[in-house]
């Protein structure tokens, strides 16, 4: 048996994707554990190296040279990537909380989420270097909008914030000054270290203000506190980070500055079950500057100690290193690096600097082939075990327990409607007058996260409805949760349809009832009922001379058979489970208001094969598409052209034979998208022609920012070509 055969007994969350949280995914990825679930929380799927940011300022570094792919090292680490901002804790029922969905459990949680900036007056005008994630985008704005800005102020005169200066002189020759509220900047440098630092800075014309305690950045001003002021165009602030308020609120022990207070294993004082690193912890009896580069050195001990208190082994101890080496660039070429009273500078100093943040960048982006070792549980996990032979049939329905816990989580709510609804023998619903619709879909999962997977299996199997133009007002549920820890078993099961309820809610159908198994996946499939009180939108209803308009982009297929190999880009994972967890209530209305004649919802057979449906079901006509003009998600294009698809490609690319090909080979990956397998598509719909301009207009602005006409219907045969 190997490792990713055994089920799993353990959830393991890592809260935040920081420099160590990241060395706790490779670690495990390298040596799985059985039994052991792993799941990321971020808010960003995208976790950027805080040591090459200036570079990237400078110019040495492009986008993707800095930053991690978290849904990549999820893929390799076998853990679940969630992307998602979380608001909190419940530590007596040891969960994560969240805003705009559940809550979700963990048997260890492993906090690195970083601090939050110091005080600042974050506007248009002022703008937090951290999280670097929000910084990044102002930062285009600034260097690469037509209104470019003559002088900017950097408040903080740290490490970070001298470093920035030099680096944003170097590349753009921005004036910039410095302030600080210290008399002496850069304390713990050693004196040759400051000297060269503050040479470097007049040389490059940047000037350094001290004893200057910001009051008041507005207006386009910095106004110290004894009076001071200094004009300014933008304001950056890289002070140092303070303390976020929600892990004091939650109950952790905290630092008398409100950081997590943990112990010489990184496991709270107050909570064994939660562990922390990076610069939200504050290890008792080893204060350490707010640094990366400590976070890094945790990284190790972290992935040990997580992975020990899961398993009910002893935990090792963690010692910080008393100094560390700090290397600062002067723009790009030439460095000073300090440790101690030790310093050092020259060209060979900044090529040791790119040399161990290249390092460490590379340590994530290439990745080694995962453990096939067999697994053995470790001790403190057996007891757990499900019992390996696992009934069929009846058998094999989640128990009683189980459901009703979930159930009563759920707090399922029916409208009049509903005579009779979960809990008897079948549903009992009071209709009235008008046809009735009837559909149902489902799958297995695509995505990591349980919530958004349930959203999207609602959507998809709602959207036949809305494609007919119907309401749909009841579903039944069919859901499937793999053989894990029953506590395990129990929350997949309340993520995936609190994320179906959620979607139902919003559109006033009432789950009355359904069924829930054991499989070797987690699925979910729904059975949806409407009714239609006024004229069928059909697939047959083509009109030559109509345009044709697609509501959403494509290209899930290929994406998610991308995230599955590693091979999608995180960012681009995050928009396609967007994309899919988008309900298309709202642009079957705009439709039908501006003449829809046909329509359809685009999902397995891909455009081509649905398109191709609405061509025979309407005879004598035909569809020309321009291929350039299809909407594509970020990303697809280029994963198909290098041959990663979905298992349903080769068959859905039967359905391009229907289609005569113009001005591209049939090969073409811009012609191979237009069959591959969508998820929770858009609706392609046919329209009257003087209405489709507005159409799309009124799409847009309605929530579809990618509706496009692709083409039109014809009398003559099926036609792709470039127009």
């Amino acid at each position: 048996m190997k490792a990713t055969d055994v089920p799993a007994l353990r959830d393991i969350v890592l809260l935040g994707g920081g420099h160590a949280n990241v060395q706790v995914l490779k670690r495990f990825g390298m040596r799985p554990e059985p039994g052991v679930r792993l799941s990321i929380v971020a808010r960003e799927p995208h976790s950027p190296y805080s040591g090459m940011l200036p570079g990237l300022v400078a110019g040495a570094y492009a986008w993707d040279d800095i930053h991690i792919d978290l849904a990549r090292l999820a893929a390799f680490a076998g853990a679940r990537f969630i992307a998602a901002e979380a608001t909190g804790l419940d530590l007596e029922g040891g969960q994560v909380t969240f805003e705009e969905r559940p809550p979700l459990r963990y048997d260890v949680l492993a906090i690195n989420t970083g601090g939050v900036p110091g005080e600042n007056f974050a506007s248009s005008f002022v703008t937090p270097v951290k999280p670097i994630g929000r910084f990044l985008p102002v930062w285009r704005d600034l260097v690469d909008g037509t209104d470019q800005p003559g002088h900017l102020t950097i408040v903080g005169a740290g490490a970070g914030g001298v470093e920035l200066a030099l680096a944003i002189q170097h590349r753009t020759g921005i004036a910039c000054t410095v302030v600080d509220a210290r008399v002496e900047p850069l304390a713990g440098f050693a004196g040759a270290a400051r000297r060269r630092l503050a040479r470097t800075l007049k040389d490059r014309g940047i000037e350094l203000v001290t004893r200057f305690e910001v009051s008041d950045a507005s207006g386009g001003a910095v106004v110290a506190a004894d009076g001071r002021r200094l004009a300014t165009d933008h304001v950056l602030w890289v002070t140092g980070v303070e303390a976020p308020l929600w892990p004091g609120v939650a109950g952790l022990a905290t630092d008398g500055y409100g950081f997590i207070a943990v112990n010489d294993a990184l496991q709270s004082v107050s909570h064994p079950d939660v562990f922390a690193a990076g610069d939200v912890a504050s290890p008792v009896g080893q204060p350490r500057p707010k640094s990366g580069v400590y976070a890094v050195r945790q990284g190790p001990a972290l992935a040990r100690n997580v992975r020990r208190y899961a398993i009910g082994r002893p935990l090792r101890r963690f010692r910080a290193q008393r100094h560390a080496l700090a290397i600062i660039g002067l723009g790009v070429g030439n460095a000073v690096a300090s440790r101690g009273s030790l310093a050092v500078s020259g060209p060979w100093v900044w090529r040791l600097k790119q040399w161990i943040d290249q390092r460490f960048i590379r340590n994530f982006s290439v990745l080694p082939a995962m453990s096939q070792d067999v697994a053995k549980v470790a001790g403190g996990l057996r007891r757990d075990l499900p019992d390996p032979m696992r009934c069929g049939g009846c058998g094999a329905k989640l128990g009683a327990d189980i459901l009703r816990r979930v159930l009563d989580r759920l707090a399922v709510a029916t409208s009049p409607a509903t005579v009779r609804g979960i809990g008897d023998d079948a549903a009992l619903i009071r209709m009235v007058a008008g046809d009735i619709a009837v559909s149902c879909d489902g799958f297995r999962a695509m995505i990591d996260d349980p919530y958004r997977f349930g959203r999207i299996g609602a959507h998809h199997a709602l959207n036949d409805l809305f494609a007919m133009g119907a309401t749909p007002g009841f579903a039944l549920a069919l859901a499937t949760v793999p053989a894990m820890a029953d506590a395990l078993m129990e929350e997949d099961l309340f993520q995936m349809m609190s994320g179906a309820l959620a979607v139902f809610r919003e559109h006033g159908v009432d789950l009355v009832g359904g069924h829930s198994a054991e499989g070797a996946e987690l699925g979910i499939a729904f059975s949806v009922t409407g009714t239609l009180n006024a004229e069928p939108l059909t697939k047959g209803g083509l009109v030559a001379g109509e345009p044709l308009i697609l509501t959403k982009p494509i290209g899930t297929g290929a994406l998610l058979a991308g995230a599955m190999q590693g091979r999608t880009r995180a960012a681009d994972l995050v928009a396609a489970v967007d994309a899919m967890d988008c309900a298309n209530a709202v642009a079957v209305d705009v439709l039908r208001a501006h003449g829809a004649t046909a329509c359809t919802d685009v999902t397995g057979f891909g455009l081509a094969g649905h398109l191709g449906e609405m061509t025979r079901a309407a005879g004598q006509v035909g569809a020309r598409v321009d291929f350039d003009r299809v909407p594509r998600l970020q990303g697809a294009l280029e994963l198909i052209a290098e041959g990663t698809t979905s298992s349903l490609q080769d068959n859905n690319e039967q359905a391009l034979r229907d289609f005569t090909i113009v001005g591209a080979l049939p090969g073409a990956a811009e012609i191979r998208i237009l069959a591959d397998p969508q998820t929770a598509g858009g609706l392609l719909a046919a329209v009257a022609a003087t209405q489709a301009d507005a159409c799309v207009d009124e799409l847009r602005r309605r929530g579809y920012p990618q509706a496009t006409i692709i083409g039109e219907v014809v009398e003559g045969p099926n036609e792709i070509r470039r127009s």
